[in-house]
């Protein structure tokens, strides 16, 4: 490989994606907007953290010691709902080795606790510093399910994306480490391009040229150079990028973007 690789501006990677829409807008599409997504709720779901102590119910149900408490607020929370029924978060004050513990524990049981008010006592079990309220569940709304909801559009968008990065990098090592050497146009052909605005328009390039050891093998390259249509025609010589590791690796040299990196190469 030459020591020094060619420049390569950001224009010109953006030129080589566009070269395959399809596979880029899908997966761009179905994987950055999720990743994007998913790392926002996590921040969100970070920040806002749990409103009442994480607890095992089933261990404090078996194991613990029934003793009473004092309730010191009741908040229904309106900003969501299960089956039609909000959740309401019981505040209670209990003595525990003579010292105060107050706790929180939400319920989704609006029938058994509609009686309730502040002031009431009540009966609860107590574990290891832990506690719940003796016949009521605890409503535990996992807010980690939100995360799942990227992974299909994950699913769907990686081997696109994986596809048109492994594309990028391909051409991107031609444009910087490859030597230049002539190709033999063989046909051209118009390539429509994808969407409204035609991303990916551009001429398709079957080109013919020579190994080291003789033998002739068939390239075929996507510029978006259009001119080459009027310039050049089959017979002709196209310069071309060819792999220093890999002679079966080429690609045309899109003059426009030579020029806009200053690669100082000659057409004809």
């Amino acid at each position: 490989m030459n020591n020094l690789p060619r420049k390569v501006k950001f224009t010109t990677i953006l030129n080589i994606l566009k070269k395959r829409p399809i596979p880029m807008f899908f997966g761009f599409l179905f994987t950055l907007i999720p990743l994007f997504i998913f790392s926002v709720l996590t921040i969100v779901f970070l920040s806002i953290g749990n409103d009442t102590p994480e607890i095992d119910f089933d261990l404090i149900k078996s194991k613990g010691r029934i003793t009473n408490a004092k309730i010191t607020d009741i908040e229904t929370q309106y900003n969501h709902s299960h089956n039609g029924v909000h959740p309401t978060i019981i505040s209670y004050n209990y003595l525990e080795k003579g010292k105060e513990i107050n706790s929180k524990y939400k319920v989704l049981e609006e029938n058994k606790i509609e009686e309730l008010k502040i002031g009431d006592n009540i009966e609860i079990k107590t574990f290891n510093g832990s506690s719940i309220i003796k016949d009521l569940k605890p409503y535990d709304f996992s807010i980690w399910f939100f995360l799942f909801i990227p992974i299909p559009f994950l699913i769907i968008g990686l081997p696109f994306l994986i596809y048109s990065i492994f594309n990028l990098k391909k051409e991107l090592n031609l444009y910087k480490f490859g030597k230049i050497e002539k190709g033999k146009i063989i046909s051209m052909m118009p390539k429509s391009g994808f969407g409204l605005f035609n991303i990916g328009q551009g001429i398709i390039v079957h080109y013919e040229n020579e190994m080291k050891n003789g033998k002739k093998i068939i390239g075929e390259s996507i510029t978006s150079d259009f001119s080459i249509m009027s310039d050049k025609k089959k017979g002709d010589f196209v310069p071309i990028f060819v792999s220093t590791e890999n002679e079966k690796k080429s690609c045309i040299i899109p003059k426009l973007q030579s020029l806009k990196n200053n690669w100082n190469i000659e057409f004809e």
